[in-house]
């Protein structure tokens, strides 16, 4: 039998009955984030028979391995500039298309905001979502504030008058929604604050890691932030973080800093690369993938972690099953992920802070060490097996109560 994925509180059924056919929708797939990585581990891990729709699809920049599933492109789009003209265009596609869903038992939704406006013209089967979080320029305090600072008068009444908009639309379609399967409890409070659904058909299920392809390797001299290159992953916080720690304590650590970088994202990464422009101790791998990404993750003496009021974050979990200790900004879902202490360190998002922690690591080897051990342990608790296994059990249940 299957054993339960808390805090679902789900049975699993038997395995001896069929298999469900579920359409999968997600707005966009053009990067290797952590939405992206979902998909492709339902892909791989469900055993249910899963298609996947989405109206962008760029395959040299996400996970290659997208190409080897039933993947359909519906009236193929670029990809905008701007926040607001790509949330324009994709909400028109979203919410206008029709899906071709005879021979479907369920419909998924993939949400990071947006694609759940494919509910509008698509609601005929059980719906479930999977949130990555509520739209965050509407929804998240943090991310609207950081936005409005960068934008003048007129652009920020032309944005507040799109978002209450949006908002109009997004209640319509959030109603067609049976079950809202949250990343972490931080999406959860959001989603629920945000007045889209009721706390009763919300439950909260995170992704996790590979258990087996992440491993410990070596303790290298490096601090590690692997995250793709956004604004909201706050890069130039742990540049200032570690050149500050490195004024106060000369030595042989260096700063890597690797994930992917879209198109949209060219100029923070480039502000990035200014930043550590003439400091030999801070590397830079934009194309960072494969055998190097895991060589990264694990050779690295810690791992850091700076992004915004991150909704769940996949980057602690991958760092806890290499058996590496995470200096984290104590900031949304690594909060529900590290235990302070014991399996990593949550610190203000300040420079001094992060440089301090980084400063109480090095000068203790045996501290990493035994940090990294017991984050080892705690990622059993957030394998993939175990988010399939939790997924596959809801949707069957929200299946067979519909109607």
């Amino acid at each position: 039998p299957c054993r339960a994925i808390l805090p679902l509180q789900f049975r699993c059924i038997s395995m001896k009955r069929k298999k469900l056919r579920i359409a999968l929708y997600h707005a966009w797939l053009h990067s290797r984030g952590g939405g992206e990585q979902v998909i492709l581990e339902l892909l791989k891990r469900s055993r249910h028979h899963i298609e996947v729709f989405t109206h962008h699809y760029n395959p040299t920049s996400t996970y290659p391995e997208l190409a080897d599933h039933p993947l359909h492109v519906l009236a193929e789009t670029r990809m905008p500039k701007g926040d607001l003209a790509r949330g324009a265009r994709f909400s028109l596609l979203a919410s206008t298309a029709k899906l071709p869903l005879q021979n479907f038992d369920a419909l998924v939704v993939s949400t990071g905001g947006i694609a759940e406006l494919i509910l509008l013209r698509n609601h005929e089967l059980p719906a479930i979502a999977y949130v990555h979080t509520p739209l965050r320029a509407v929804h998240d305090p943090s991310i609207a504030a950081h936005k409005r600072s960068e934008r003048g008068l007129l652009a920020n009444l032309t944005h507040a008058t799109a978002g209450a908009a949006y908002k109009s639309v997004e209640r319509s379609a959030w109603k067609h929604v049976d079950l809202a399967l949250c990343n972490s409890e931080t999406t959860r409070q959001r989603l629920l604050a945000a007045g889209l659904l009721p706390s009763g058909r919300t439950a909260v299920l995170h992704p996790g890691a590979d258990l087996a392809k992440f491993r410990a390797g070596r303790s290298e001299k490096y601090f590690l932030y692997p995250s793709r290159f956004s604004y909201y992953k706050r890069q130039d916080l742990a540049i200032r973080a570690f050149l500050c720690y490195k004024a106060a304590h000369p030595g042989p650590f260096k700063l890597v800093l690797a994930g992917g970088v879209n198109p949209e994202k060219r100029a923070y990464f480039e502000k990035v690369r200014g930043l550590a422009r003439g400091h030999k101790d801070i590397l830079l791998k934009p194309d960072a993938a494969g055998r190097e990404w895991l060589s990264l993750y694990r050779n690295a003496y810690a791992v850091l972690f700076c992004a915004m009021n991150e909704d769940w974050g996949i980057v602690p979990l991958e760092a806890a099953a290499s058996a590496k200790p995470v200096i984290s900004v104590d900031e949304g879902g690594p909060r529900e992920s590290i235990i302070h202490g014991r399996t990593g360190l949550l610190v203000p998002a300040t420079e001094p802070a992060l440089a301090g922690a980084m400063h109480q690591l090095a000068a203790s080897p045996a501290l990493a060490r035994k940090l990294g051990r017991a984050a080892r342990a705690r990622a059993q608790r957030y394998s993939w097996s175990r988010f399939a296994a939790g997924f596959d059990a809801a949707v069957e249940r929200t299946v067979r109560s519909y109607g």
